[in-house]
């Protein structure tokens, strides 16, 4: 009762759905119900979602997923892909052939027929020493073979030699053709045909022949030669020089003078070079052969970690650490060791001389890392520095003298690379985005030098300034809208930005491994002699604080880069213009032991966060890289600086 109440439920919820399939005939099973039976192609379905399982003979069987709707009648249809067939091509006289369809080489199977997608196509057939063919073919599939009879055509000439006196050889470089008289077939195009018989001088014809000609050469009438020397070397291929003048490489038989004493200098690059006195008689014959000994030098092969594989020129010598003596050519050494990414370099051993080569061997994420450029330039010209993870206590301890309130400290751990700009983004750079921006200049004039900081900008116009940057190098916008606001994409894409607070805190405070730096300029005030652009003396009058005795000769902004760098290269951190940072202002209670990985601060807020002091700041407190101002408007001092993700 319950089977036939469940199948009486299923027959007044279901849907028809027929399914329509080519090939006809196709083998359909559905998935996903119990009661999904096939009724000549169509089904009983309740809505939902079903697998489709289709099959037919010379077709790639496909499954589909299938979602049935509310509607009572439903009708799908599907093509099945036909699988590959068979192709044979037939050439008289038989040949080897090479196949592409549609410029993808095709596989040849055994008997040497070839595989081929289904559809029409464009074969391109090539042989040995015949022109290529092109020709379009509709290839049935299914496994079906299907022949097919070509004819190509010759890609060389036929040329007739004959000679006084005969058997003299015929060559075309360095293969013979054949031995006066005889028909050679020369390979279309431009070619020089050389006949050589010994005890005469070779003669020499350039020619340029058409594919499918006959031709047919005067008689070669060879001339006796007044010597004839043979050099042969052992390695072969070394070069011959006769009295100073390279006559080409061994094995070789050339005409000299007779009579006299010729030197000949047999190289190779590898070997030691090896000089001969040969003198012939008039009408005679002399030969020099000579065995090069090779020239070594010894090559000492390092691996970190110790033990790795060394292999020269593919062939494994053994682990390192070892001391190779090698040929004195370019020779490729490898050092390979399971889970590290293969070292390959090139030396040429020097003999006497011996050479070094160490290998430290890298985890495949220690070479991706390795790979990321430590630079890299905006279309604007603007240089940014790679900046490498790491974990630090950001904020100022409670006893640090200035401490704020809003600088608690606490444990941030930053896990991906990023890059920050050298320099802050000047008035130049960014009329290229907002022509009429003045950066103040209504105010001081100064401020709207072309390689001085832009200023006087909301946190809005410098989010929207980053986005134009990146789309116009095609990148993806960092900044998005959330709520009618600008906010961080997530996730982040490598676009350009503004650093988070964290990033540009822990770029500013980097060392060298000397230490904290408390200040811009190092641990202690007041700032030394061209520390950077802070309320001086030269912006007496219009700030309310300066420093005493101190004097940077800019009494507002600065060009930037003109003070000296961090130690990470970075100008500016300190003095000239404040930065926008991306983060939402808040501010954090004292943290645990808990560390905050990648903050980016709130998701929302009124208030984005300033970092670094300016050209309007001379306090303890103010001058502290721990310092946290806030902001929701341009100020004259407030600038930006760029960074992004690296890819």
């Amino acid at each position: 009762l319950a089977l036939l109440a469940a199948a009486a439920l299923h027959l007044f919820t279901a849907r028809v759905v027929s399914v329509e399939v080519e090939p006809a005939g196709a083998l359909l099973e559905m998935r996903g119900s119990w009661l999904a039976w096939n009724f000549g192609g169509s089904f009983l379905l309740r809505p939902g979602e079903y697998r489709l399982n289709l099959a037919a003979e010379g077709y790639e069987p496909q499954e589909q997923a299938v979602t049935v709707g509310e509607a009572p009648r439903q009708r799908l249809r599907f093509a099945l892909r036909p699988l590959p067939g068979r192709l044979v091509i037939e050439t008289t006289p038989p040949l080897t052939l090479a196949l592409a369809i549609d410029g993808t080489p095709a596989i040849a199977q055994a008997d040497g027929s070839f595989i081929a997608p289904a559809g029409e196509h464009t074969l391109q057939i090539t042989a040995p020493r015949y022109q290529p063919l092109e020709q379009r073919l509709e290839i049935e599939g299914r496994g079906v073979v299907q022949r097919l009879a070509v004819q190509l055509q010759p890609d060389w000439a036929d040329v007739a030699v004959t000679s006084e006196p005969a058997g003299a050889t015929v060559a075309l470089g360095e293969a013979t053709l054949g031995t006066t008289p005889a028909t050679v077939a020369v390979p279309t195009g431009s070619a020089e045909i050389v006949v050589r018989k010994d005890g005469y001088k070779p003669w020499r014809q350039s020619l340029t022949v058409k594919a499918g000609e006959q031709l047919e050469l005067p008689l070669v009438r060879l001339q006796q030669a007044d010597a004839v020397l043979s050099v042969a070397s052992v390695p072969s291929g070394a070069a011959v020089t006769v009295d100073g003048r390279y006559r080409g490489v061994t094995p070789l038989e050339l005409e000299v003078a007779s009579g006299r004493a010729h030197t000949v200098l047999v190289s190779r690059p590898g070997y030691e070079p090896v000089t001969r006195s040969v003198s012939i008689e008039r009408r005679g014959t002399g030969s020099v052969r000579v065995e090069l000994a090779q020239r070594l030098g010894v090559v000492r092969v390092e691996s970190e970690p110790p033990g790795a594989l060394v292999l020269v020129n593919g062939e494994p010598r053994g682990p390192a650490p070892q001391e190779l003596t090698l040929p004195a050519l370019a020779q490729r050494i490898e050092v390979r060791q399971d889970g590290f990414v293969p070292f390959a370099t090139e030396v040429t051993p020097r003999p006497g001389l011996a050479q070094q080569v160490r290998a430290v061997l890298l985890t495949p994420q220690q070479a991706v890392l390795a790979a990321i450029p430590k630079t890299l330039t905006t279309g604007q010209g603007a240089v940014l520095r790679l900046v490498e993870p790491g974990a630090f206590r950001m904020g100022a301890p409670r006893r640090e003298q200035g401490r704020r309130p809003n600088e608690s400290e606490r444990a941030v751990r930053l896990t991906r690379h990023f890059y920050i700009g050298v320099r802050e983004v000047t008035n130049r750079e960014f009329r290229e985005f907002n022509p009429r921006h003045t950066s103040g200049a209504e105010k001081y004039q100064e401020l709207a030098g072309s390689d001085h900081p832009v200023v006087m900008l909301s946190w809005e116009e410098a989010a929207r300034y980053c986005n134009w940057l990146s789309e116009r190098e095609g990148l993806a916008p960092t900044y998005v809208t959330r709520e009618g606001r600008f906010a961080l994409a997530d996730p982040p894409t490598t676009g350009y930005r503004m650093p988070t607070e964290a990033e540009w805190e822990w770029a500013s405070r980097y060392n060298g491994g000397g230490g904290e730096r408390r200040y811009p300029w190092g641990g202690q005030m007041p700032p030394g002699r061209g520390a950077g652009n802070y309320a001086d003396q030269a912006a007496k009058g219009i700030v309310p604080n300066v420093l005493s005795a101190y004097n940077d000769g800019y009494p507002v902004t600065a060009p930037v880069g003109s003070f000296p760098a961090s130690p990470l290269g970075l100008h500016d951190l300190g003095g000239n213009a404040a930065e926008w940072v991306s983060d939402f202002y808040t501010v954090y209670a004292t943290a645990g032991s808990e560390e905050a990985v990648d903050p980016a601060g709130p998701a929302t807020g009124q208030y984005h966060v300033i970092r670094g002091s300016s050209w309007r700041h001379a306090s303890i407190s103010e001058l502290r890289f721990a310092y946290r101002d806030f902001g929701d408007q341009g100020r004259l001092d407030v600038g930006l600086r760029l960074a992004r993700f690296a890819d």
